[in-house]
């Protein structure tokens, strides 16, 4: 029985341990694209420039692969 426990107990822990690890990537992630806005916000206003001058694309911020990440560790529950 205590087998049985810790090794649910080892379990639990793995999948936390994941699960953190994927918020702390998030959290990265969140975090560069604050800098790459912030950094864009003061070039706008010190250069009253457009910043969508051309088509470019942030590729740090992807919602699919925050989705699939998301999705993963929940069948992983």
């Amino acid at each position: 029985m205590l087998k049985d426990y810790l090794s649910v107990a080892q379990d639990a822990l793995r999948t936390q341990k994941e699960l953190y690890h994927v918020k702390e990537q998030r959290l990265a992630l969140a975090l560069d694209e604050y800098v790459r806005l912030n950094d864009a916000y003061k070039e706008k206003s010190s250069s009253h420039t457009s910043l969508f001058s051309g088509s470019s694309s942030s590729t740090k911020y992807d919602p699919d692969i925050l989705k699939a990440e998301i999705s993963t560790t929940r069948l992983r529950n």
